[in-house]
């Protein structure tokens, strides 16, 4: 590992096998294994000793042999007991003790010694030593023949028809996207690949790196007479060598081509802490397949690292006229779940070796590629499409494979795994963090010490982390390969003038030393840029920075200002500064008057030594383009190059909704994220709104509480609305039951009030409980200790509309005693029950036959009707109004309603039939009776007009009572 190289070597592990064309590796295995040279110990043997397989795995033993022996130690199976462990012998090793390199060198150093052997035979002259042979070449004479690099090449090598540059044209034909680089054979790779690493080139032909020609030239690989591009191996008493050959080539010798898929691929995500798991598949059109690769990523410890392998064709050659593509399934290890699944096509079938440098984004959640209009009919599983390719598929459940799902498997993979599909007759299965191997019966120990301090996370690391065995995820606050030292905590206080702002863009800047040889010019400061938001209670704010840093300037109302400027940096202390008028960097537009400001960069930076000089009070200033200057002692600028870009990016990918912009720290390697978000929007990814109708509690309260925070260290209004709740929901519950206890008894139930109070009492209890599951969801996800996708969902859809039904139900209860005392009152009528949900219920008002209906509208709205014997209400209004006069009147606080029955000339007082004297006279007739102490007198009088009625007019004491208006005599 070179210690100024900055950017992560490749991944890359090489798998070495026997790879033998046309031989089962069944029947080489069969005669391997008749000599062995070791000891056979049973598996109950080992039991009985108290062996673990964690001693077989440091002895060196098969990893098979070690997860069947786990296997048989977790389920005793009796099948497994009379299976043996070999305990080999020096130098030999394998399953059956059948393999050795006749040396005493560890596997790691013999591959070492064979690659400086490569390196030292850099500069040799190529010869023919290893040859594709999946075209019908002719080259020439032996040994000459054709390599794979010469196809498509641009140059006809094969004299029989020029069989190595057939359509190869199409290569020439096609295009890139805007933000790929064309590599000079035609493919494309990411812009973002394009010169990142000279040591990882992303095109096959390297013509996307500036490299050094002497540390590419053409090696020759012949590290032994026997093996071309393998490793010898002996068998059988020395007596028979083989070659162990990597994933390119195959043979005897290893001296054959393989056909292969190369791949060097680039995980970006913005969940910087969570665990996830990438199976790279290869798949054929009848998704078989044919060989699959599993990484762990996780960005705050993978972050730019290069991932390079093959994928192989189970058939060599592969079938021409079927399509394959590069399928890739994203789980999160941490919670064992599903997360995301693409799809990248192979277009050039015809080439030997297909390249694709990808960049893969993951989405920052779950995302829902569940599909409802599929038209696949999965039978053991469900139909969901990639998430950048318009293509559905089927992803079946365990022990199930196939297009449809419809071919049974026998996946062998623990029990607490996930079984992806079976390659080659083997399961390919993800494990949790804690447990590793093909089948994933094995336990990994790097975490069980836990080593990280401060309340960090452990991830155990797998082999390809030889540095250490785990990894430690520091919580906020802290940083080191443990954990254990602090980082630098920046307090940033406001001075009086100055308002406070609700988002602030910190800016570190860092100054590398100058080398004394000045060979070079010195490299721009390095720039790391922070958001803080602010409450609106909040008048300061805080940070936790990791790194090392000289300067820190703010943006606060686009306005700039220098916050900290020291000599040395020191990690992991705490500091306060104050952000005043005076420090602000003025732009060079209110500093220069003339037109020096629209010259090109660099004329107009000859002059910026006039505002320092000319304003003695200045701290900095700035161009808006290009420079940051700062004013020294002796009154010069300093100037330096100051990215003013905001990194509105994150990696292509906006998290963020309803259009707020996503900002990340660093362009390389990001450590924070946030959402910028429009007016009315809030949240960590501008999900919640303001608007509408009303404010919710979400609304009110979730842009309050902090995240990853405890409780103990939240806000006060949070700690008050949790008291507050807590409160509200025992006086509710003691209310609920006490009335439950009163209502429930037979007298109380005998009347539909009585009823309908319980039933309250009942409501307003479910009422309170759903409202403190809501207050205690809204506070748990908010703290970011729930954070699972489909539970808040689920919640937010159940506990909304349960406490919105309640909620409902509750007041039309109310609604329905209120209604039935007021008939009660009003018209002296008992009811049984007087309300049910919906239907009808019937009633008798005097001599009136009565019935309420009640219909269901919508959701939780009911709409009630009245019938008086047998019709509507209106209908039968406007009826009595032609046949019945009435009078409404109050005579010393008491109200009196009179109604005249005109076609008998009944008489009604306050409902009560009364006896009176009427007499009749050619004009009219007149009716005189008493109410209470005072006389009236009833009136009749005739209009003149036959077609019209006669006129009824009413007086008490002789003054006169106007129709159904009231008359006062207090």
């Amino acid at each position: 590992m070179d210690p100024e190289r900055k950017i992560p070597y490749p991944y890359q592990i090489v798998p070495y096998c026997i790879r033998f064309f046309g031989l089962s590796s069944n029947l080489l295995v069969n005669n391997e294994k008749h000599v062995i040279h070791g000891i056979s110990i049973t598996f109950e043997t080992l039991r009985r000793e108290n062996i673990t397989s964690q001693q077989l795995y440091l002895l060196s033993a098969s990893i098979d042999v070690v997860e069947r022996y786990q296997a048989f130690l977790e389920s005793s199976h009796s099948s497994l007991s009379t299976q043996v462990f070999n305990n080999c012998s020096k130098p030999w090793f394998g399953e059956y003790c059948q393999y050795s390199f006749n040396l005493t060198w560890s596997f790691d150093k013999i591959v070492r010694n064979y690659f400086s052997d490569i390196k030292l035979q850099a500069g040799n002259s190529f010869t023919a030593e290893t040859c594709y042979t999946f075209i019908e070449c002719n080259r020439g004479p032996s040994p000459s023949c054709l390599d794979w690099r010469e196809i498509c090449d641009g140059k006809i090598d094969c004299l029989n028809d020029g069989r190595d540059e057939i359509d190869c044209e199409k290569l020439d034909l096609n295009e890139c996207e805007e933000d790929e680089f064309r590599c000079s054979n035609g493919f494309c790779i990411p812009k973002e690949l394009f010169n990142d690493d000279p040591l990882t080139p992303d095109c096959i032909d390297r013509s996307d790196e500036k490299y050094d020609q002497k540390e590419s030239s053409n090696f020759d690989h012949r590290l032994s007479k026997i093996c071309k591009r393998g490793i010898l191996i002996y068998v059988n008493n020395f007596t028979e060598n083989y070659c162990l050959c990597p994933p390119a080539y195959f043979g005897y010798r290893c001296e054959y081509q393989n056909q292969r898929v190369s791949l060097a691929l680039q995980f970006r995500t913005v969940e910087w802490r969570t665990v996830f798991t990438f199976v790279i598949m290869l798949v054929d059109e009848n998704t078989n397949i044919h060989s699959s690769e599993q990484y762990d990523y996780v960005s705050l410890r993978d972050c730019r690292k290069k991932f390079n392998f093959y994928l192989l064709y189970s058939t060599q050659p592969k079938y021409v006229n079927q399509t394959y593509y590069v399928r890739i399934d994203i789980y999160n290890k941490e919670k064992m779940e599903y997360y995301d699944t693409m799809f990248y096509p192979i277009r050039y079938s015809f080439l030997p070796v297909h390249r694709l440098a990808l960049l893969v984004d993951v989405p920052i959640r779950d995302v829902a590629t569940v599909s409802k209009k599929c038209l696949l009919k999965c039978l053991h599983g469900q139909c969901r499409y990639f998430s950048n390719f318009d293509k559905y598929f089927c992803q079946c459940l365990n022990g199930y494979s196939g297009m449809l799902c419809t071919i049974k498997n026998s996946c062998d993979c623990s029990p607490d795994s996930i079984c992806v599909g079976i390659v080659n007759n083997r399961s390919i299965c993800i494990c949790p963090l804690d447990k590793f191997g093909p089948r994933c019966y094995l336990k990994r120990t790097g975490c069980i010490s836990n080593l990280c301090s401060n309340s960090s996370r452990c991830i155990a690391n797998d082999e390809t982390y030889s540095e250490t065995e785990y990894y430690c995820l520091c919580s906020q606050g802290y940083m080191g390969s443990r954990c254990e030292n602090p980082e630098t905590k920046i307090e940033f206080l406001f001075a009086k003038t100055i308002s406070i702002p609700q988002t602030m863009f910190i800016y570190f800047i860092y100054i590398p030393s100058i080398s004394k040889s000045y060979s070079s010019p010195p490299a721009d400061p390095p720039q790391i840029i922070m958001v803080s938001k602010l409450k609106f209670y909040e008048s300061s704010s805080f940070v936790y920075f990791g790194g090392e840093f000289h300067i820190i300037f703010v943006k606060i109302h686009q306005h700039y200002y220098l916050a900290l400027l020291r000599h040395n940096s020191t990690l992991g202390i705490n500091i306060s500064t104050t952000i005043i008028p005076e420090h602000r960097c003025l732009s060079i537009k209110d500093l220069f008057t003339d037109n020096i400001p629209i010259l090109p960069r660099w004329h107009r930076a000859k002059h910026y030594h006039i505002p320092c000089q000319k304003h003695s009070n200045l701290v900095c200033f700035y161009d808006n383009d290009f420079f940051m200057c700062l004013c020294d002692i002796d009154r010069n600028a300093n100037c330096f190059k100051f990215d003013y870009r905001p990194l509105y990016k994150c990696f292509g990918y906006n998290y963020c909704e309803n259009d707020g912009q996503c900002h990340i720290d660093n362009s390389t390697c990001p450590t924070s994220s946030s959402c910028f978000c429009k007016e009315c929007y809030y949240g960590s990814r501008c999900q919640f709104t303001t608007t509408g109708f009303g404010l919710s509690l979400d609304d009110i309260l979730g842009y309050n509480i902090w995240p990853n925070i405890p409780f103990s260290r939240q806000p006060k209004v949070v700690k008050i609305s949790t008291a507050l709740t807590v409160v509200m929901f025992f006086i509710g519950i003691i209310n609920g039951l006490l009335s439950m206890i009163t209502f429930q008894t037979k007298r109380s139930l005998a009347i539909g009030s009585g009823l309908y109070l319980l039933a309250s009492a009942i409501t307003s209890f479910l009422t309170m409980t759903i409202f403190a599951l809501k207050f205690l969801f809204l506070l748990l996800s908010q703290m970011s200790i729930i954070t699972n996708y489909s539970f808040l969902l689920s919640n937010c859809i159940c506990i909304d509309m349960f406490l919105k039904a309640f909620s409902t139900i509750g007041q039309w209860l109310n609604a329905c005693v209120s209604v039935e005392q007021v008939f009660i009152v009003r018209f002296r009528t008992k009811f049984n029950k007087l309300f049910k949900l919906i239907g009808k219920e019937a009633f008798t008002i005097a001599k009136h036959h009565c019935t309420i209906n009640i219909d269901v509208v919508s959701s939780f709205v009911y709409e009630y009707s009245l019938d008086v014997d047998g019709k509507p209400l209106e209908k039968f209004s406007e009826k009595r109004s032609k046949i019945s006069r009435m009078w409404t009147l109050t005579l010393y606080r008491k109200n009196y309603r009179i109604v005249l029955e005109k076609d008998t000339l009944d008489l009604w007082v306050n409902g009560q039939r009364i006896e009176a004297d009427a007499t009749f006279e050619d004009e009219g007739g007149e009716i005189v009776f008493d109410i209470g102490r005072h006389q009236a007198n009833l009136k009749a009088v005739s209009s003149g007009n036959p077609r019209l009625e006669i006129n009824h007019v009413l007086f008490v004491d002789e003054v006169e009572i106007s129709q159904e208006s009231e008359y006062d005599n207090n």
